[in-house]
């Protein structure tokens, strides 16, 4: 199960996001759908459950969502701001 990196902080709004990663100084910014999927995998969501969620909140197809959530999870990961192996299916 990925999990977000210790000294990550994140704040969300309506119109999106602002995630800092303490240790490098650097700032990112979330529309508001990213800003869903990093306060869900703050509380540590299977990809499954994302995935649904995400379906409920934004009526979006489910393989839609699917792949935008790895794309999303892939950028995470390319800016070291989450630790583990991946999204996983299991909660």
């Amino acid at each position: 199960m990925p999990s977000i990196r210790e000294r990550i902080r994140s704040t969300q709004s309506p119109d999106g996001g602002i995630v800092l990663d303490i240790d490098k100084g650097k700032m990112f910014s979330l529309n508001s759908t990213g800003s869903v999927i990093f306060r869900l995998l703050e509380k540590q969501y299977s990809e499954e459950r994302i995935v649904e969620e995400m379906v409920r909140l934004f009526e979006i197809p489910a393989d839609v969502v699917k792949r935008d959530l790895r794309d999303f999870y892939d950028s995470l990961k390319h800016h070291v701001l989450v630790a583990g192996n991946g999204i996983s299916a299991g909660e």
